[in-house]
């Protein structure tokens, strides 16, 4: 199903409408937003053939999946950006994706989102008895868009914190097994973060940039700064919990070497006697220490030596 709101000049009024009552031509100063979000594929390809969209942006429009990207023809822009939809990082299900179409009176707009809050941040503001720029409502929506990642950011920094203090007291398998589902999240994410900011950062440097039909070179800074800074931040996040992963790996092998160590202590000082005790339990007749009254003592005594021998060598090379 289409949902049509359009702005009639006469009356200054928004109101619903469908695609045949649209006059051929729009006024000068009325506006037009489609949302296509509950539409079939027939009605977007009718759409798109109302529009005159060129097949290549009509394609990547309609797809349910496709990177976040920037393509324009002669009138309309295609803007494609992923939000961040889940309530923490803990878990990944899909990002929230947006899919607009845009000139200057006209928005066509396709939003996947399983988050009810963020999805209603994600569609046009109408005013009513006020005109609308597309331009607004754009730029509303890359707020949006990296709002959605901001206050996740924000929130996850403390339970980071938080996780660093129990890695450092008592660090276990289960943390580590939360780490590293915080770290594949982050890992997804910063790759959406990438490709929004290389939008706005390749836009600073093309002239001919289809944002610039729209926004200022200021307004593009500050787009992009945004983004950068979200990307720098997940960056940040990853290499700190890597760090987390490093360290608690390290005290856990350091662990196993002290255990190894002592073991090999052990083994170094009762080698020797059980040595010892395997010549003296042979079976041969002709053994002469058997006959002596006192080779029984004698030979523990031998042993009691040899062992506190060894100890006292490990502690003079430090070994104990």
């Amino acid at each position: 199903m289409i949902s049509l709101s359009y702005f009639e000049p006469e009356t200054s009024t928004w109101h619903e409408s469908t695609l045949d009552r649209l006059p051929g031509s729009l006024p000068a100063d009325a506006t037009l937003w489609i949302n296509l979000n509950n539409a079939s594929q027939e009605e977007q390809l009718q759409v798109m053939q109302r529009f005159a969209i060129s097949p290549t942006l009509a394609e990547d429009f309609s797809r349910e999946r496709h990177p976040p990207k920037m393509e324009a023809q002669t009138d309309f822009t295609l803007l494609i950006m992923r939000g961040y939809a889940d309530a923490d990082f803990s878990e990944y299900s899909s990002s929230a994706q947006v899919n607009l179409l845009y000139s200057k009176q006209v928005l066509i707009s396709k939003v996947q989102c399983h988050n009810p809050v963020l999805l209603k941040q994600l569609e046009p503001q109408l005013t009513a008895g006020k005109n609308h720029n597309t331009a607004e409502w754009i730029k509303q929506l890359i707020f949006a868009v990296s709002g959605s990642y901001l206050e996740k950011l924000i929130n996850f920094e403390d339970e980071q914190s938080e996780l660093e203090d129990v890695m450092l007291h008592s660090g276990n398998d289960e943390q580590m097994a939360l780490i590293m589902r915080y770290r594949s999240v982050l890992r997804k994410i910063n790759r959406n973060l990438a490709y929004q900011k290389d939008i706005f950062s390749d836009a600073l440097y093309e002239e001919q940039s289809p944002l610039f039909r729209h926004f200022t070179n200021t307004e593009i800074r500050d787009f992009y700064e945004k983004f950068e800074r979200l990307h720098s931040m997940t960056d940040m996040y990853y290499d700190q919990l890597s760090d987390l992963v490093h360290s608690y790996m390290s005290t856990t092998s350091h662990q196993i070497n002290e255990r190894m160590k002592v073991l090999t202590i052990v083994s170094t000082i009762f080698i020797p006697l059980t040595f010892i005790a395997g010549i003296y339990g042979m079976n041969f007749i002709n053994m002469p220490e058997l006959q002596m009254n006192n080779g029984y003592f004698i030979v523990l005594i031998t042993m009691l030596i040899g062992g506190i021998t060894g100890l006292t060598w490990f502690k003079i090379r430090g070994w104990w």
